[in-house]
């Protein structure tokens, strides 16, 4: 088939991929010089076109364009497309520093852009390059490297060739997938490359690596030279000196780009130490339009202070700020505090429109605000590590992947202290409650054991224990956390006996998690690990790994964990010797996993003992070893197990007992006490929270409903059983799968959820119709526990290879009360009619000063007063005599006013929030 000379790129894709693949908005240029190759072998089609550039050809970059399909590729064949695009950009072109570079020291010459039908490896890129050059094509797929994981994916990747004094460096890779994650993105565009040959320097400009990554709307390819600037004696670092290439239909052109400059300071003439940094925030990050970041860092023998700030102007306009400073005594003083408890330190800060990453466990280590506030715990006799610089904090705190971000009204707060007790157990403390747009209470901290105390270098330290702990609310999360992690450096008796280990527990309330939990020391059973829900906490093993010499290593591990649907845990034990040509082993471990409600319990526990040599025969080296093991798994009910074993190269197994058999169903009676309470129905939004207690506690006893806000209201009704049909007012509003009960090996259950609304008006009780009054209804779904509603399995054994919940099911109705209406508004409202006219002092007219009748008195209970006077039998008797007497006046207020009074009461009780004053009305009055 012949194709036209001029076609655009889309067209020739279609036409090799054989199917529709959505290009990048960018890649749209019209091909001209099509060539399409003849005579070649079967299967096999070859293209070259090209285009003088976009929308301007005497600007634009030339790109020269190959299209190859064969079967010649790694066995399966492949379709590959190459674009490749002459940049020929010098770095004597870069902004602010390009007179220093000498032409020619620093080139782009291509970017090459290419699309491919399926994952391609080196040697499959060189089999393709091969066959291209067989045919007299200049142009070459680039070869992948450590960048892009020594592979070329499915679809769109780029590649920039570049040069470094003459010498060609590995090609820039850059993904096109464009349903790649932000996050990964921006993580690809922080990560500093560092290649053979830097860094390299050009009088003052030194450089040290590059980065390499695409904005965020993805219209342009960046190219980002890590570089230095020293000025007067200070350095600037250069924050995103390089070029980027539009991908708009622009041409390709690259232009020169410097985002910004941080300024490094420091000085040092003892005994005073100052390092400060500051930087320019906002171009390249789209969340902010401009601002400035600082740190600075005072030292002197006895005190260390730090502090840090940014003011950003976001992208949507807003005002982001946050400052925080921390104090500490170097010197072994205190600040304050008994002997047990001496406080050494001091930290606080705060966020406006500025929220903060919440640290995993495992990430306090390198958390800036907890890790600067003091240096890690060292082992006596060592240099202390070295402090960050103070960019590299600022970029831990501020940058795109930092972990104080801009948010519209999001607020953070933050205090923290250094102590020490009894000398020997130093801790760092840190607690941040943030709010507005969620609510995060987390307590971090970490502490440093060391035994005995006030050990320096010319004693022998024994242990050294450094644990990391988070304490944390997490409301978008709906999860409540307590994390301990044994931190590096943690020893008993010798540096060489390292230990390793960590806790969690976690219970989530709701997000489609609610009822779930977790309690795990050391991790999880080997089975569970592989399909536990990925939100679940990750703590290391419990244990020790210990060199006594440097030919035995022996190893120690355990867990235990308990989640809604099984116990499980377990050891092992694990020592090798190698010396030469001869090794040792010795293994052991022991597995348990329990299910409750049905019992069951899956054991397994097993030994080996091993040696190995290599021995030469003749002029071969042979490796001999000899392994003798047994493995005995047990089950029960019904009791059975089965016992492996292994002598050599021998191996069989034997079962004993019963096979694996479901256990016997569980009566509804042992089943229900299981469940928590079997329906709730919770305010969600829209409590009044300044009730006056007294209001509160009267409300109570005369069971009264709770007062609400009529501005967006918001009550669930949830039943702890997965509903199969939800019927509101009698008519069904959503249906589910049917119910099934594991415990009790009941399937097909009908589990109805019936919601009842009912208006209390004039005394009388109706039913409401939410949808008539423009309630806004939606369906609850929730994860449930498997071990209560999933299938009914047939070996419980096999609920360890299940997921630990069963996702979405049917549980209740989330209830939104429309909000008022309001009117529209009056417009500006001018100074001058708050205006007035002052009056001279004088006396009331009809006033008598004399006081008259019994003082008025506080009384708790004249709210309930009022309420049952006003519905009293005789309050209407006498209402009605009164409303007579103006009617035989001729004064009657009206027809149909004469109505009944509850409603009233009932108004008394949810409109006064404060008792009024009472007083005895005199006789006469009565």
């Amino acid at each position: 088939m012949s194709l036209p000379e001029r076609m655009s790129l889309v067209e020739l894709i279609n036409e090799f991929f054989g199917e529709p693949i959505e290009l990048p908005a960018a890649l749209v240029p019209i091909l001209e010089n099509v060539h399409q190759y003849q005579n070649l072998p079967a299967g096999e089609r070859l293209v070259t076109a090209r285009s003088p550039g976009y929308d301007d050809p005497a600007q634009g970059s030339p790109v020269d364009a190959v299209f190859i399909q064969t079967k010649r590729v790694g066995g399966s064949g492949a379709i590959g497309l190459l674009l490749d695009v002459q940049l020929r950009f010098d770095g004597s072109s870069l902004a602010l520093v390009g007179e220093v570079v000498p032409k020619g020291a620093i080139v782009f010459p291509s970017l090459k852009i290419l699309c491919l039908d399926r994952t391609l490896n080196v040697g499959e890129v060189n089999q393709l390059n091969g066959l291209l050059a067989g045919y007299g094509v200049a142009a070459r797929f680039p070869v992948p490297n450590a960048m892009s994981a020594d592979v070329w994916p499915k679809y769109f990747a780029a590649a920039i060739t570049w040069q470094l004094g003459g010498g060609e460096m590995p090609a820039l890779s850059i993904w096109l997938d464009k349903d790649k994650d932000d996050d990964d993105e921006a993580k690809e565009e922080e990560e500093e490359i560092s290649f053979p040959g830097l860094p390299k320097s050009f009088g003052p400009l030194t450089i040290f690596g590059v980065k390499r990554g695409r904005d965020k709307a993805k219209d342009y390819l960046r190219v980002l030279l890590v570089a230095e600037l020293k000025v007067g004696g200070q350095v600037l670092q250069l924050d995103g000196l390089g070029f980027m290439i539009p991908l708009t239909a622009k041409g390709f052109v690259p232009r020169p780009e410097l985002i910004g400059a941080a300024l490094s300071i420091r000085r040092d003439t003892p005994p005073l130490t100052i390092n400060a940094a500051l930087r320019y925030t906002g171009l390249g990050d789209d969340a902010i339009s401009y601002g400035l970041a600082g740190l600075v860092r005072v030292e002197t023998p006895a005190l260390s202070v730090m502090g840090a700030g940014a003011w950003s102007r976001t992208a949507d306009g807003h005002q982001m700020i946050f400052l925080y400073a921390e104090a500490l005594l170097t010197s072994g003083a205190s600040l304050f505090g008994p002997p047990p408890f001496t406080v050494t330190g001091l930290a606080a800060g705060f966020g406006v429109n500025s929220r903060m990453r919440p640290p995993e466990v495992a990430q306090l280590p390198s958390f800036p605000l907890l890790a600067r506030l003091e240096e890690a715990p060292k082992v006596p006799g060592e240099p202390p590590p070295p402090p960050p610089e103070p960019l590299e904090v600022l970029n831990d705190l501020t940058s795109r992947t930092g972990w104080v971000r801009p948010e519209a009204g999001s607020y953070w707060i933050a205090a923290g202290l250094t102590f020490t007790s009894f000398r020997f157990i130093e801790t760092r403390a840190l607690a941040v409650i943030e709010f507005g747009n969620r609510l995060n209470v987390m307590l971090l901290g970490r502490t440093s054991i060391t035994l005995p105390k006030n050990a320096d270098a010319s004693k022998k330290v024994h242990a050294q224990l450094n644990i990391d702990l988070r304490l944390a609310f997490l409301s978008e999360e709906h999860k409540l956390s307590l994390e301990a992690a044994v931190g590096p450096g943690s020893f008993v008796f010798t540096q060489s006996a390292e230990l390793t280990g960590g806790l969690a527990f976690c219970v989530w309330t709701g997000g489609g998690r609610g009822g779930d939990f977790v309690i795990t020391l050391g991790g999880y059973h080997p089975q569970f690990n592989a399909i536990k829900p990925a939100y679940y906490p990750n703590p290391a093993r419990l244990g020790f790994r210990w060199l006594p010499c440097s030919r035995v290593v022996v190893q120690a591990s355990g867990y235990t964990a308990l989640t809604p649907g099984a116990i499980m845990f377990g050891a092992a034990l694990a020592a090798r010797y190698e010396k030469g040509v001869l090794s040792a082993w010795f293994t052991a471990h022991v597995d348990a996993l329990i299910q409750w409600r049905p019992f069951y319990l899956d054991l397994a526990l097993g030994i080996s003992i091993g040696v190995a040599a290599t021995i030469k025969v003749w002029f071969v080296k042979v490796r001999v070893s000899i392994e003798v093991g047994i493995t005995l798994q047990f089950w029960t009910p019904p009791t059975g197990g089965r016992v492996s074993v292994k002598v050599w190269f021998i191996g069989f197994s034997f079962d004993f007992g019963a096979g694996r058999a479901g256990a016997p169903p569980v009566p509804w009676s042992e089943f229900q006490v299981q469940l928590p309470s079997p329906l709730r129905t919770t305010p969600v939004k829209g409590l009044q929270p300044d009730v006056d207690k007294d209001e509160s506690e009267a409300r109570t006893a005369r069971e009264a409903p709770l007062l609400v806000s009529t501005d967006g209201f918001v009550f669930e009704t949830e039943a702890v059983m997965p509903s199969s049909e939800i019927s509101i007012n009698g008519e069904v509003y959503a249906t589910g799968p049917t119910v099934t009960i594991r415990p009790m090996r009941l399937t097909n259950v009908t589990s109805k959820h019936i919601v009842t609304l009912t208006r209390f008006e004039n005394g009388a009780e109706t039913e409401f119709d939410p949808g008539a009054n423009d309630w806004l209804l939606e369906k609850i779904y929730r994860d449930v526990p498997r071990s209560m509603w999933g299938r009914v399995l047939d070996k419980p054994g096999d609920a360890a290879t299940e997921p630990g919940l069963e996702p979405g099911r049917l549980s209740g109705v989330r209830f939104t009360v429309s909000p008022p209406e309001l009117g529209a508004g009056v417009g500006p409202i001018s100074s001058r009619v708050f205006k007035y006219e002052p009056l001279e002092d004088g006396d009331m007219p009809l006033r008598d000063g004399a006081v008259a009748g019994p003082a008025p008195r506080p009384d708790e209970a004249s709210i309930t007063t009022i309420a049952r006077t006003l519905a009293a039998e005789a309050t209407a008797q006498r209402r009605t005599a009164v409303h007579d007497a103006l009617a035989r006046l001729g004064a009657a207020p009206g027809k149909d006013t004469d109505g009944l009074l509850g409603h009233y009461a009932e108004l008394v009780g949810r409109s006064m929030t404060s008792s009024p004053l009472i007083t005895d009305a005199p006789a006469s009055a009565r």
